[in-house]
């Protein structure tokens, strides 16, 4: 092909480039060797659209070009030189970025076969994605291309491309599940890629994105009915859009993890959000949480509708949800006891914690601890805790040895703060509180080891030094 074009033989270069390109059909390649054929190729395409922006350059006509290369005989080389001799064209004659975008995007579609049509498509985004209208104003010319016209390429080769990506799950014999799933996620980032350079668009602004890019995103993602595909895509827009998108559209995001299939784990997605959104209340440059925003009262309302739509979620996965919401109440709203209070009666509600007592180091009770243990540390002051409501009964919830737990974690960080307890209500809220380091319980083991229980009693020894009536 090259040494055609070096003597300017472009018939006979374009007759070489297609039987390169005829490689690409092949299905008898791992995602990865077809990965590497892939980039060994469409670098050797890179002399051909450099030959043809010299041609033009020249004189010679690309349009006519355009219409000679859809004669291919077969479809997947047809497509690969319609993209690049495309391309050139739409940095030669602005005028027809429009309705060649359109054009590509839509003819990408003959090729059906997931692998093939993937790589294709990641082609189309690869040679487009500098040549992608960003301009909000289309001066008056109804074919001029503007930002909207970029958005609706993006979402259609995104909607396409996923569709071939879940598609690649259905394939083949059942036995070979788990190995089309580990190619599927080594397959993720090129499905990705388009939903970071929508997020590259800048005169996509906060409206564009709540009316035009997540609803298309999101339809997408929820009518696929796959949970690979939702986990990453839902992660990936977390990740790839400003926070500031995302407090603008908050309500639909989360409406759409109640929507996902049963085996997506919504709670890690949930968290990844809100611990993102925790860092950006904190930012130094003071855009933050806006006053008027109630971003606790969003993410409680819409983590109960969540858990209410899943049943089957694992009692762990939900006390994890409520711990993202106390780090959340904790870092946005400091003041806000009341906050905290709440999460931790949401808590106590969860009927499946009151079956029976949580054994220790149960994956269950370790959650609950640390609900209960982070605003301990937050707050470092006894006093505060203890206008928590909730905490005392949520102790309930452990074994005695939990129970030791948390009551000896208490009282050691009154200890290490020197929180003075000043008025006989309060210690003996304080004492109710740490019972089990105090009396007997009626789950006492018969046989107590002794260690322990001067350790406990050593500690609230201490303790006494801190009562200041």
């Amino acid at each position: 092909m090259k040494r055609c074009l070096d003597k300017n033989k472009l018939m006979d270069g374009l007759k070489h480039a297609s039987n390169m390109l005829a490689e690409l059909r092949t299905s008898l390649l791992s995602p990865k060797s077809y990965y590497e054929l892939y980039m060994a190729i469409t670098d050797e395409l890179r002399h051909l659209e450099l030959y043809l922006v010299d041609e033009f350059q020249k004189g010679h006509r690309i349009s006519d070009l355009y219409e000679l290369v859809q004669y291919a005989g077969n479809i997947v080389p047809r497509l690969y030189l319609l993209i690049t001799v495309g391309l050139v064209y739409i940095k030669t004659n602005e005028s027809s970025k429009k309705d060649i975008l359109k054009d590509l995007v839509e003819m990408c579609r003959g090729v059906q076969h997931p692998l093939r049509g993937l790589f294709l498509r990641n082609y189309l985004m690869q040679c487009t994605r500098n040549v992608l209208p960003d301009n909000d104003d289309d001066g008056g010319d109804e074919d001029c291309a503007t930002v909207k016209d970029s958005i609706d390429f993006i979402l259609m080769n995104f909607a396409e491309m996923n569709k071939l990506w879940v598609r690649m799950q259905h394939q083949g014999h059942s036995r070979d599940q788990k190995k089309r799933e580990r190619e599927r996620l080594e397959l993720r980032i090129l499905v990705g890629t388009n939903l970071v350079r929508l997020s590259q668009l800048e005169c996509v602004e906060i409206e564009k994105y709540k009316k035009l890019v997540l609803p298309g995103i999101l339809e997408q993602v929820v009518s696929c009915r796959d949970a690979i595909a939702q986990e990453y895509l839902m992660e990936c827009i977390i990740q790839v859009f400003p926070d500031e998108f995302h407090l603008q559209s908050l309500n639909g995001f989360l409406k759409a993890c109640a929507e996902v299939h049963q085996d997506v784990n919504v709670k890690n997605i949930i968290i990844s959000l809100i611990d993102r959104l925790a860092i950006f209340a904190h930012k130094e440059d003071g855009s933050g949480i806006p006053s008027e925003m109630k971003l606790f009262d969003v993410f409680s309302e819409q983590v109960a509708q969540i858990i209410q739509s899943r049943q089957e979620m694992p009692i762990e996965d939900v006390v994890a949800l409520q711990v993202s919401l106390v780090n959340l109440a904790l870092k946005c709203y400091p003041d806000r006891v009341d906050y905290v209070d709440k999460v931790l009666e949401t808590t106590a509600n969860i009927n499946k914690l009151q079956a029976e007592k949580l054994e220790f180091q149960s994956q269950v009770s370790k959650e609950l601890m640390r609900l209960l243990k982070i605003p301990v540390d937050n707050y470092n002051n006894l006093l505060t805790v203890m206008k928590l409501t909730h905490f005392g009964p949520l102790l309930e919830y452990f074994d005695l040895k939990g129970r030791k737990s948390i009551s000896a974690y208490v009282i050691s960080n009154a200890l290490e703060n020197e929180t003075f307890i000043p008025t006989q209500e309060q210690v003996d809220a304080v004492l109710t509180l740490v019972s089990p380091l105090v009396q007997d319980e009626t789950d006492k083991p018969s046989e107590e080891d002794q260690d322990e229980f001067s350790e406990e009693q050593g500690l609230m020894g201490r303790f006494i030094n801190l009562i200041s009536l």
